[in-house]
C-alpha cells in the first residue's frame, strides 16, 4: 500500500515534519508554536535555562528571563499549596423577550394535554402516568420562564398523579422540589402560611418514600418539614408547633424505646410507647420492632445534628439533649464510627452541663461512654471530663482553663460544631449556661457608668424648694401610717367584741355536769398559797 512506501511522510504527518519536509500545513510544520500555546512555553524555559547555564559559567549572573520564570513557578506553587473551599454562586438562567413567550406556550400546551389525560370519555379513562409527565414537563417550562408559582402548582400537580399511580418516588422528588421553590420564593405572601407550605410539601414527602420504603430519604424530609417552621425566623423564642415538629423528625431517626434521653423529650408521645403507661419498661418484642425501624443509611446522623444545632441556636438544651442521644444511638450501631462516635459522647457532656445537671453527665460518662475502648485514649474524653469535673468542684479556674482555646484541649474544641463550642464558653460553675436574650423584647441596655463631678453648692431658693418637698414626702409617708395604726385599732376591738359573744354563749350552753360544777366551785375557794 501508499502508506508503506512512504514511512517517512506518514511520520512527519503524524507526529512532527522533518527539517527536509517543509509541505503541509502549517499548523503542523509549526509544531513547536503549538506547543507553546498549549502548554505555556515550557519548551522556551527550557531553553532558557540552558543558555543561562552557558552564561552562569562565563559570567556567573543568571539571565532576567530565569529569574522571571522561577519567580513564576514559586509562586504558582504557593498559590496552589493546600485545599480551599469556595462556594460557587447557584445561576439561574432565565429566558426573556420571544424565547420566554415561546416557552409559555410550549408550557400552556403540556398543561392543556395533561388536562385532557385525566378526563373520562366513553372509550378513555384517565392516565395519570401520562398526566404527570405533562404537568412535569409544563413546571420545567415555566422554571425556565422564571414563574415560580405556576411552577410550583404543576410540580404539585404531578407528584399528586404520581402517587395515583404508583410511582412515589418521582412523586416524592416533585413534592422536594415544590417545597424548595417555597423556601426561595420572592412573593409577598403570609410567613405562616409560607411555613405551613413548605411542611406540607416536605411531609408529603417524606410519606411517599416511607411507601416506596425508603426509611432514610423519609426521615430526612421529616427533619426538613420540621425546620420549614423556623423559615425566616429572627427571634429566639421556638414556637410550640415548631418544637413538636422537630421531636418528631427526632424519633423518625431514632425509637424513643432506643433513646437514653428520651425522658428529656417536651412534647409528644412516643409511638413505641403505652400513652397510659409511659414509665413501663418496654417488652422484647418492642425492642425487636424498635430496631427494624432505626434509620442505618451512611451519614444519616447529619440531618440530625442540624436540629441539635437548631436546638441550641433557641435555648432549648433539653431537646438538644434529646436528639444527642438519638447521634449517638445511630453511631453506636452502625458498628464502624469511632471519631463522630467521641464527639456525640461529648457533645451529651456539655449538654447536660449547660442544663445545670452536672450528676447526669458524669454518670453518662461512666457508665455509657468510658466504656467505649476507643473513647478512653480520645481528646473529646479528656475535655468532657475537666469540664464535669471542674462544674461539680466548683472551680471557676479549672473550668476556664478546660475551654481555654489555647489551652490543652484545644484540639477537642476545635473539632467541635461552633455552636457547641459557644455553648462551652456559656458553661458557669453555679448552674445551667446563659442563654441569649429574646430579641423579640427591647433589650435594655446598661448604659456605662460616668465619673461623678463635684457638685456645687446650692443656692438658696433650691434649699427651701428642697425642704418644701421633703416636707411633701414626709407628710405622704406619715399619713398612711397613721390610716394603719387606726385600721389595726379597729380591728382589735372587733375582735375582743366577737370574743366577748362567743364567751357569754358558751356560758349560757349545759353540758350536763351539775355535781362536778358544785365540787369545781368548792375546789375554787381553796387558796392553795
Amino acid at each position: 500500500m501508499s502508506y508503506k512506501n512512504n514511512a517517512d511522510a506518514n511520520r512527519d504527518a503524524l507526529f512532527s515534519p522533518s527539517s527536509r519536509s517543509k509541505s503541509g500545513p502549517k499548523h503542523k510544520r509549526d509544531n513547536k508554536a503549538n506547543r507553546d500555546a498549549l502548554f505555556g512555553g515550557l519548551e522556551k524555559g527550557n531553553e532558557t535555562k540552558k543558555t543561562s547555564r552557558k552564561s552562569s559559567s562565563s559570567s556567573g549572573r543568571p539571565t532576567p528571563s530565569s529569574t522571571s520564570t522561577a519567580k513564576k513557578m514559586l509562586s504558582t506553587a504557593a498559590n496552589t499549596r493546600g485545599y480551599t473551599h469556595k462556594a460557587k454562586p447557584k445561576v439561574t438562567s432565565t429566558l426573556s423577550g420571544t424565547a420566554k413567550m415561546e416557552k409559555l406556550k410550549e408550557a400552556e400546551s403540556f398543561r392543556d394535554k395533561a388536562t385532557k389525560a385525566m378526563q373520562r370519555g366513553v372509550f378513555t379513562r384517565p392516565d395519570p402516568v401520562m398526566a404527570g409527565n405533562y404537568y412535569k414537563r409544563a413546571a420545567d417550562a415555566y422554571g425556565l420562564c422564571g414563574e415560580n408559582r405556576l411552577e410550583r402548582l404543576h410540580r404539585v400537580a404531578s407528584a399528586d398523579c404520581q402517587m395515583g399511580s404508583g410511582g412515589y418516588s418521582a412523586a416524592a422528588a416533585e413534592y422536594m422540589k415544590a417545597g424548595a421553590l417555597v423556601k426561595e420564593t420572592n412573593e409577598e405572601i403570609n410567613l405562616d402560611r409560607k411555613r405551613k407550605e413548605g411542611w406540607k410539601f416536605y411531609s408529603d414527602a417524606a410519606s411517599a418514600w416511607e411507601k416506596a420504603n425508603e426509611p432514610g430519604k423519609a426521615a430526612n424530609c421529616r427533619v426538613l418539614s420540621a425546620v420549614a417552621w423556623t423559615w425566616e425566623e429572627e427571634t429566639t423564642l421556638l414556637d410550640k408547633q415548631a418544637l413538636t415538629s422537630l421531636e418528631e423528625a427526632v424519633e423518625a431517626h431514632v425509637p424513643d424505646v432506643l433513646n437514653n434521653y428520651s425522658l428529656y423529650r417536651q412534647t409528644g408521645v412516643s409511638k413505641f410507647v403505652d400513652p397510659s403507661d409511659k414509665d413501663a419498661k418496654p417488652s422484647k418484642q418492642t425492642l425487636i420492632l424498635a430496631m427494624e425501624h432505626l434509620v442505618k443509611t451512611p451519614y444519616a446522623h447529619e440531618s440530625v445534628q442540624e436540629l441539635i444545632d437548631t436546638f441550641v441556636r433557641f435555648g432549648e438544651y433539653r431537646s438538644a439533649l434529646y436528639a444527642c442521644g438519638a447521634v449517638s444511638c445511630m453511631l453506636e450501631n452502625d458498628g464502624v464510627s469511632t471519631l463522630t462516635l467521641s464527639r456525640s459522647y461529648v457533645m451529651e457532656t456539655i449538654l447536660a452541663l449547660s442544663m445545670g445537671d452536672p450528676v447526669t453527665a458524669e454518670r453518662q460518662f461512666l457508665d455509657r461512654h468510658v466504656q467505649k475502648t476507643h473513647y478512653l485514649s480520645s481528646r473529646e474524653c479528656k475535655l468532657a471530663e475537666d469540664l464535669f469535673r471542674a462544674v461539680l468542684s466548683r472551680d471557676s479556674d479549672a473550668l476556664n482553663e478546660a475551654r481555654s482555646p489555647t489551652g490543652s484541649n484545644k484540639n477537642g474544641l476545635a473539632s467541635l460544631h461552633a455552636s457547641m463550642r459557644d455553648l462551652v464558653q456559656n458553661l458557669r460553675v453555679s448552674g445551667a449556661a446563659r442563654k441569649k436574650r429574646p430579641t423579640s423584647e427591647p433589650a435594655t441596655e446598661i448604659q456605662p457608668t460616668t465619673e461623678i463631678k463635684p457638685a456645687s453648692e446650692p443656692s438658696a431658693e433650691e434649699k427651701s424648694k428642697g425642704l418644701k418637698l421633703e416636707n411633701v414626702d414626709k407628710a405622704e409617708e406619715i399619713k398612711p401610717k397613721d390610716k394603719d395604726s387606726d385600721d389595726k385599732k379597729l380591728d382589735s376591738k372587733k375582735l375582743e367584741n366577737e370574743l366577748d359573744t362567743v364567751m357569754a354563749d358558751l356560758d349560757g350552753i349545759d353540758f350536763g355536769e351539775k355535781e362536778e360544777d358544785d365540787d369545781n366551785d368548792d375546789d375554787d375557794d381553796i387558796d392553795l398559797r
